[in-house]
């Protein structure tokens, strides 16, 4: 499909750019607890998947979350008493999301920011770097990168626990590359640009379509 193809053009661009994120030493290492503002994840309400509401404070949960993009279908809500208990895992604006739980495990994306002000459940957390040093954009690559994403997997089996996990302490110390913000952000232009074509493409499609649609309308008219 397009889309697919458009994401290998970023992750190439990625790696053509930045060097492949766990293998080489192109750029000094970071641990995740010094360039992160914010690591942790939530908790489920009392009560499970009873005590969602129909709208609300946006749960987010890892069905939500796939690598390089959200999924909004199956989003739960919570109501302000139950957001309250997890005001410590309000998501803020330009947050990635990475599962650490569970056979969705290493899944990652950048929040929509729609959802800002909402919350994560325990098998999420939120990974918030300090923008002046890495942008989520780049931090979000690096997480769905190919050899990123092996280590992740590798590191959530190690634990000997019987199910995949991430522990906040692992995500502390696992390391990022930290490249120019120069060039952090030559990389967030060109998958801007991307993500432009991947829209535009829709925008050309229902254009095409109305066309189609206006023709017919017009040719059926004419029979009159």
């Amino acid at each position: 499909s397009q889309s697919s193809k458009l994401d290998s053009l970023v992750k190439s661009r990625f790696i053509e750019m930045f060097g492949d994120p766990v293998e080489e030493n192109r750029w000094a290492r970071i641990t995740l607890a010094s360039l992160c503002t914010k690591l942790g994840s939530g908790a489920t309400p009392r009560g499970g998947k009873a005590a969602y509401k129909t709208s609300g404070i946006p749960l987010i949960r890892s069905m939500n979350v796939h690598n390089g993009y959200f999924e909004s279908k199956d989003l739960a809500y919570i109501d302000e008493i139950q957001a309250k208990k997890l005001d410590n895992v309000t998501l803020h604006k330009g947050d990635v999301l990475l599962n650490i739980t569970g056979a969705s495990v290493a899944r990652s994306c950048l929040l929509p920011d729609y959802l800002a002000g909402g919350r994560v459940n325990q098998h999420v957390s939120i990974v918030r770097c300090d923008p002046n040093r890495m942008l989520p954009r780049v931090l979000n690559s690096i997480f769905t990168s190919d050899s990123y994403q092996r280590f992740l997997l590798e590191h959530s089996r190690m634990a000997g626990a019987t199910r995949e996990a991430i522990t906040k302490d692992d995500l502390e110390t696992m390391t990022v590359p930290l490249p120019p913000l120069s060039l952090q952000y030559k990389f967030a232009a060109f998958v801007a640009q991307v993500d432009k074509s991947r829209f535009g493409g829709m925008l050309h499609l229902l254009n095409s379509l109305s066309g189609i649609m206006h023709a017919s309308f017009f040719s059926v008219a004419d029979t009159d």
